[in-house]
């Protein structure tokens, strides 16, 4: 793909004051079309100080610098269940480890881990120790960043349905300095930078998609930086599935970027979505946009909004959703 056919990142942002608020607007993104692979978080300061040759002051600082190293979203059950694993012995020692390079960077917590295997003893001592270190790491990233002024989250957008939603739905749940942008011209800079020095870099394919290893904490592809090679991995089965989708979509006649934005306006109602011959992942994807539009109508009721004629359809739109999962 040369430099003119890159298609450009577009993604939400915007900036938390607390971990429950910024959960919550993930528990949303999640559950209205969007996929955990596209939700990405600041890393923590050392490593975002060891990229940027310098230490700032504030997350505002960042938003907008596509260089600044992310780490991907990690679900509170999933390190809730990890020290749970870890407590129970040494199996989920293995577990445990992979799930450091998420919630911490440059190898840091893993060496702290293996200390403590070694300096620990043996079983429930071990994972008593382990558990520790994983709650006290999540807790000293979450202090850290909220004295740089709060917790910066990311999200990759498709089209400008998702766009609209993402901006709403961070701003419903008291997100600051919420806004979109594109990083065409970080991306022209980073395939200089990467491409450009391919010889000191690995190149790898995953379904049938190009992309980079650079370092093990840095892999790039279609114009971003990832922390991972799982990161890369999510990121392409998304791109892909939503490129499958759309291909699937246009042999049925339909637009499935405007479906997206409008769901209401391409079906009228839900009935009529589920007797279309759509394949059933299309409809998911439409019904959880959906649900999202009907479920700020209800709130718009709720708060005084004259309310609407049409049927109960946010009840109507989770039937058929319980129906195709």
């Amino acid at each position: 793909m040369t430099r003119s056919e890159l298609p450009t990142v577009r993604e939400a942002v915007g900036v938390f004051q607390s971990e429950e608020s910024m959960q919550a607007a993930i528990d949303d993104l999640l559950c209205h079309g969007f996929d955990r692979s596209e939700i990405s978080l600041l890393a923590p300061t050392t490593a975002v100080e060891e990229k940027l040759g310098g230490t700032f002051q504030k997350v505002a600082q960042l938003e907008d610098n596509a260089a600044v190293p992310t780490t991907n979203y990690v679900p509170i059950e999933t390190i809730g269940d990890a020290e749970g694993g870890i407590v129970g012995g040494l199996m989920y020692l293995g577990a445990f480890i992979g799930l450091v390079p998420i919630v911490a960077s440059g190898g840091t917590l893993a060496a702290a881990a293996i200390a403590a295997a070694l300096a620990g003893g043996a079983g429930g001592a071990i994972g008593a120790v382990l558990a520790k270190i994983v709650g006290q790491h999540h807790a000293d990233y979450i202090a850290d960043q909220l004295s740089h002024g709060g917790l910066l989250l990311w999200v990759r957008t498709w089209n400008k349905g998702d766009e609209q939603r993402a901006v709403r739905i961070l701003s419903a749940h008291s997100g600051t300095d919420v806004h979109v942008h594109g990083l065409r011209e970080d991306q022209k800079k980073f395939e200089d930078q990467y491409l450009g020095a391919a010889s000191d870099s690995e190149k790898r394919t995953y379904q049938a998609q190009d992309y980079l290893r650079v370092s093990d904490s840095e892999y790039y592809a279609f114009g971003k930086v990832f922390p991972s090679e799982p990161e890369v991995k999510a990121y392409i089965d998304r791109r892909n599935y939503l490129e499958t989708l759309r291909s699937d979509a246009l042999n049925n006649g339909l637009d499935l970027d405007d479906a997206m934005l409008d769901p209401e306006g391409a079906f009228q109602a839900p009935a009529k979505l589920m007797a279309t011959k759509l394949p059933n992942a299309i409809k998911i994807e439409l019904l959880k946009r959906w649900a999202y539009e009907e479920k700020e109508q209800e709130q718009a009721t709720d708060e005084g909004m004259p309310e609407s004629d049409e049927v109960d359809q946010l009840r109507e739109i989770n039937l058929s959703l319980e129906k195709l999962v």
